[in-house]
């Protein structure tokens, strides 16, 4: 296997990825969970690229020109790796939840096990969140399922509520930045705590 990224548009990329930063605020969250130890994981996150498995297959398939004429065309198609969780529902029978694995590093890829030959797509948050998004019978995310210190878990309601929360975000920042344009001023915030009166 040829040791390279592809992005998720395909192009071949030797980009180093480097998420020690995510891995630093997972631990701490795990040595204490809190609200701010929880947003800086997720903040940490948004800004990160990650690798995913995926098999690469080729297909032939028939194309038209412009003109009519037909020949084959080679067709590449990435099928990305899933994991499989055992759990027990509600009423203590067996279930499967399926998660896409995506890791940090190259040394976290290396911990899989798998007799399919795969190559390693660099992808963003929002790349991976949105192929979760889109994909049916799919739980969620793990990223470095393999290690218990910082495998972490992002389901797809946790992922809707990220989203909700970046959209509502971004249209209080555009409508802070329209009533400045416009020449209302700023609203002025200050937070002071009861013990200060």
């Amino acid at each position: 296997m040829a040791n390279q990224n592809l992005k998720i548009s395909g192009q071949v990329s030797n980009e180093k990825i480097d998420n020690t930063a995510l891995v630093e605020a997972i631990a701490d969250m795990r040595k204490e969970f809190t609200h701010e130890a929880q947003n800086k994981v997720i903040n940490t996150a948004l800004r990160c690229t990650f690798l995913v498995p995926a098999v690469i297959e080729k297909n032939q398939e028939l194309v038209a020109d412009g003109d009519n004429h037909v020949q084959f065309q080679d067709k590449q198609t990435a099928k990305f790796l899933l994991i499989n969780k055992p759990v027990k529902d509600e009423n203590g029978n067996d279930k499967t939840l399926t998660y896409f694995p995506i890791f940090t590093s190259r040394e976290e890829l290396a911990k899989i096990t798998t007799d399919q030959k795969y190559v390693p797509f660099a992808m963003k948050f929002s790349d991976v969140a949105n192929l979760t998004e889109n994909t049916p019978n799919v739980e969620g995310f793990v990223l470095d399922p393999f290690t218990r210190e910082h495998n972490l878990p992002f389901t797809k309601p946790m992922l809707e509520s990220i989203k909700q929360t970046l959209i509502k975000y971004r249209a209080d920042r555009e409508a802070a930045k329209a009533a400045e344009a416009n020449g209302e001023a700023k609203p002025d915030i200050t937070v002071s705590s009861t013990d200060e009166q």
